[in-house]
């Protein structure tokens, strides 16, 4: 073609471009939406497993901490254990929003032996546009299903504000039905988001298992939210912590008999907010009061009397922060706030007993879970960012022995195969048998895939795991 005539055509074609709406040469200049989360390498229907002697070697961040002085020692695994990782998925967009998509609460082993996980994007949760999903994970299929979106449930989003966490727990009643309450970014903005007019208060919700329906059962009180939960299964009462703004933190009773509320405490009976413990009899143990020469009191609600006060215990630093079941012998074992203080409470003696840092120097632990056959603690510490900088460790704590073992090293083996950082915990739980443990991960994706936006030794990609721990380690 002469020159003269492809100068030509390329004026022809810029007029023309200049004569379409604005508005269509945009739509067509724009890439497609950004898949989200990434396929894991070597997956069969979403899960990928994977071993190999990377996840009981000790990582170069965590050698040069061994021996410090303070320091709490461990010893390694000599087995590696299996995994299977399957991420949360579909999601409907990456979540660039600084956190992005993130899981911040225990999650539920049913009796059936399928694991009920939550994940949240962290969104504009005022505006309406936030997102959060729960999901089933079938072990034995090694199959995840979506099977909950409560904002599109109770009627949240749009004009109205809508969740994105499940903070609390989730939780199978002695009914076989699960139980989860969702919540915002900071559930003390209760008060300041635009609620609809169905209900003021975050839902108490319920999924039948058997016929995949989800249902409101009920709701917090007016302007409250929850980032803790638990239920007592034997009397089927469901307990949270009302977060209503101002430090108004208080216990919340809901008889899941007859889906009425039978408790609310006053405005600060509550502090160091996220955790509390169930007894065998019921009683609820919580954060109390700041103690006058530090730490907080160990306050006790009485579930047959309905009353409340403290105990003449005090636990160290910012309150406890995960406890486990209480086992037979009385012990309820757990980690305190800052800095990753292990210890057990005996109510029937109150008597608290530390059992020295969880991890080298102390970490963040935010759920310890009680072995079925009461031999171990297990728990992942580092829980809100910190893990992957120590190798994200999976911790056996010896009860008798009074020793911690690293069941496995997660992220360099996570890293190296998967592509996947992965970045602690909120949510653990064990089977049955005590052979998985099932752990829902918060993490980032490795630099290759990680996408334009998404912060770095963060959130941003969750995942659940199961790790199937060796007989000769446990």
């Amino acid at each position: 073609m002469p020159r003269s005539c492809s100068k030509s055509r390329l004026a022809w074609l810029l007029m023309l471009c200049a004569a379409l709406p604005a508005a269509f040469v945009l739509a067509e200049a724009q890439p497609e939406a950004q898949p989200w989360p990434p396929a894991l390498p070597g997956a069969v229907n979403g899960v990928a497993t994977v071993t190999g002697p990377e996840l009981i070697q000790i990582p170069d961040s965590v050698k040069q901490h061994v021996g410090a002085p303070g320091a709490s020692s461990f010893v390694v695994a000599k087995t590696a254990p299996v995994i299977d990782v399957v991420y949360h998925a579909p999601l409907p967009s990456p979540g660039i929003n600084g956190t992005g998509w993130s899981a911040w609460g225990d999650i539920c082993v049913a009796s059936d032996g399928n694991v009920y996980v939550g994940t949240g994007d962290h969104g504009p949760d005022k505006d309406g546009t936030a997102e959060v999903f729960i999901y089933r994970y079938d072990p034995k299929a090694k199959q995840l299903t979506l099977i909950a979106k409560p904002n599109e449930i109770a009627g949240m989003g749009g004009a109205h504000s809508s969740w994105s966490k499940i903070h609390a727990r989730i939780d199978e009643g002695p009914d076989g039905h699960i139980y989860y309450i969702p919540t915002f970014n900071d559930g003390q903005q209760a008060p300041t988001m635009n609620w609809p007019d169905t209900h003021d208060g975050s839902i108490i919700f319920q999924y039948n298992p058997k016929t995949g329906e989800n249902k409101i059962v009920g709701q917090l009180p007016r302007h409250c939210s929850t980032a803790t939960s638990q239920l007592d299964k034997q009397r089927n009462i469901l307990y949270a912590n009302l977060e209503r703004g101002g430090k108004q933190d208080a216990l919340f009773a809901f008889d899941l008999s007859t889906m009425q509320p039978i408790f609310a405490g006053p405005g600060g009976m509550i502090s160091k907010n996220r955790n509390f413990a169930v007894a065998k009899d019921g009683s609820v143990y919580y954060n109390g009061k700041a103690a006058p020469h530090g730490g907080n009191v160990i306050g006790r609600y009485d579930a047959v009397t309905r009353t409340f006060g403290p105990t003449r215990s005090t636990l160290p630093g910012g309150g406890m922060r995960a406890t486990t079941r209480q086992a037979a012998d009385g012990w309820i074992y757990g980690a305190a706030m800052g800095p990753g203080q292990l210890f057990r409470y005996h109510p029937g003696n109150d008597e608290v007993e530390l059992l020295g840092l969880d991890f080298l120097d102390g970490s963040y632990t935010t759920v310890t879970v009680l072995s079925p056959d009461e031999k171990y603690v297990y728990y992942l510490p580092g829980a809100h960012g910190g893990s992957w900088k120590i190798g994200c460790p999976v911790v056996q704590y010896d009860i008798a022995k009074k020793q911690r073992k690293v069941i496995a090293f997660l992220r360099p083996l996570f890293e190296a195969k998967l592509s996947y950082v992965p970045n602690g915990t909120y949510g653990t739980k064990i089977s049955a048998d005590g052979a998985t443990l099932y752990v829902n991960l918060n993490g980032h994706a490795a630099d290759r895939l990680r996408l334009e936006g998404m912060n770095p030794g963060g959130f941003g990609l969750t995942g659940l795991a199961a790790i199937h721990i060796p007989e000769s380690e446990r």
